[in-house]
């Protein structure tokens, strides 16, 4: 008899061990997705962040690149006009000349 309640008390303790078992298993599965999910917002927000500063230096180089395409662009806008307008006087010049000389 006593040893029929021993074998009983082994059974309900090894059952209490291994629902105990299942949950601690569950708990940790649960904490693990939730460590998990957590990670991998951090490496979007990461992602994100770095993404945003490509973008952002992106943009500061690119309105660099203009300003100086566009002083390029005067500058030889200005060497242009300066040239041509010492042609364009000595073309008039000439002009002139020979319509007074006729």
């Amino acid at each position: 008899m006593e040893l029929i309640k021993q074998i009983k008390d082994t059974e309900n303790q090894a059952k209490e061990i291994v629902e105990k078992a299942k949950q601690d298993a569950a708990s940790l599965s649960e904490e693990a997705g939730k460590k998990r999910t957590e990670r991998f917002k951090t490496a979007q927000q990461r992602r994100i962040k770095a993404i945003d500063e490509a973008i952002s230096k992106a943009e500061q180089d690119g309105t660099v690149q203009v300003e100086q395409i566009t002083d390029a662009g005067n500058e030889a806008i200005s060497s242009l006009k300066s040239s041509c307008s010492e042609k364009s006087n000595t073309c008039v010049k000439k002009v002139l000349s020979q319509l007074q000389q006729a």
